[in-house]
């Protein structure tokens, strides 16, 4: 394969996900395209899972590092040396279609920059999965195309390279690179086309500890995000006699796209809301100590 066959290039970063990276990996390589395509995953959980995936793997392009990335850091490292004019995004959670790729090429060649996807319940015998996924993924469970969206998660994304060429990287930051960068290019006329045809699932945390841990931490960087670049929902940051009303009012919003989206997720949220509700309770706990270091008022987290 001559290196100016690669249409597309599939980035994943990887840190302590040897028990899941191999099956997103044969998922990716089992793509039905009519373009060549390379694979390119950033290792920095520095034990033995780089060099099994070389063994496995013998036409993946490994990128190891000798400590721990951020995703958009690792994700940097592979768009630096990626082939392809457009550069798709997963996750070693994550399960694409067979045809996944070729969805976000297709949207491509339609004249749209920056395409995501469809993601669907990869926990769906898990009630904890289900709330993990209610919670995260309430925007991308549209049936329709649309430009509407704000945003899209490196679990299901395709930029032109170009893009970020003219645009830049993403952040280095533990959680929103990807969404803080969709949010900047869109700024700058870069078009958000939402496909609903390129499909992946998303095995989501069944640990409620976890589902927990993960809510206060995006909690904590919606703050700190929200205050820098001045993002729908600042109000919360300014205005501290809100903050009460932050869990009621993601809540609210969560069952409104799901109730216009998807009627099967909607009874299921439903049926979770109150749990739903104590979960997001943590994330104001995250949201309301990443204001505190937003606006000076104490130290940032280790």
């Amino acid at each position: 394969m001559q290196e100016n066959s690669i249409l597309a290039t599939v980035i994943i970063p990887s840190y302590n996900q040897k028990h899941v990276i191999f099956d997103a990996l044969d998922s990716v390589l089992r793509q039905k395209t009519d373009f060549a395509y390379e694979v390119i995953v950033v290792e920095s959980t520095g034990d033995d899972t780089a060099e099994l995936i070389r063994q496995r793997y013998t036409s993946v392009k490994v990128i190891e590092l000798n400590e721990r990335a951020f995703p958009g850091t690792a994700r940097n490292k592979a768009i630096r040396v990626a082939r392809g004019d457009y550069l798709a995004f997963t996750d070693t959670d994550c399960i694409v279609r067979e045809d996944w790729l070729q969805e976000l090429v297709n949207s491509h060649r339609r004249g749209f920059r920056a395409v995501g996807g469809a993601v669907r319940n990869g926990t769906p015998w898990s009630l904890t999965g289900t709330m993990d996924y209610l919670l995260e993924f309430s925007e991308f469970v549209k049936s329709h195309e649309t430009t509407d969206n704000t945003h899209f998660g490196t679990c299901n994304l395709s930029i032109e390279k170009e893009v970020f060429e003219k645009h830049g990287l993403f952040i280095d930051q533990v959680k929103g690179s990807d969404s803080l960068y969709c949010r900047r290019v869109k700024e700058k006329g870069v078009e958000l086309f939402y496909q609903p045809t390129a499909v992946i699932w998303h095995r989501n945390r069944t640990s409620l500890k976890k589902i927990i841990k993960n809510q206060r931490e995006l909690g904590y960087g919606a703050a700190i995000n929200r205050h820098k670049y001045k993002l729908k929902g600042v109000m919360f940051v300014k205005y501290p006699a809100l903050l009460p009303l932050l869990p009621l009012v993601r809540l609210l919003a969560i069952g409104h796209r799901l109730l216009r989206y998807s009627a099967p997720d909607f009874i299921k949220f439903v049926f979770l809301s109150p749990m739903l509700f104590f979960i997001l309770l943590h994330y104001t706990d995250g949201f309301v100590k990443g204001r505190r270091v937003a606006l000076g008022q104490s130290p940032a987290l280790a």
